[in-house]
């Protein structure tokens, strides 16, 4: 997986946030802020796996929004296969 993959997951999510109703804002917040994370850190080293807090984050989301919950498992992969 490339740089490139990586972007388009995370737009896919973000974007998926933007339309999606009753979620918990805070955490929507908190997801941003991790996703806002990873576009900064990208070759950096972060101090916890981002791949494990964006699977922490989709779980949250699981029940709800499933197609959320899957597009963050897939930023989650990337993540994981680019060594994050």
């Amino acid at each position: 997986m490339s740089q490139k993959d990586l972007d388009e997951a995370l737009d896919v999510v973000h974007r998926e946030l933007a339309k999606s109703e009753h979620l918990d804002a805070e955490e929507v917040e908190k997801l941003k802020a991790t996703i806002s994370e990873i576009k900064t850190k990208l070759g950096e080293e972060a101090e916890e796996s981002l791949s494990e807090r964006i699977t922490t984050s989709a779980r949250r989301f699981e029940e709800s929004h499933p197609g959320l919950t899957e597009n963050l498992g897939r930023v989650a992969d990337i993540l994981q296969q680019m060594g994050f």
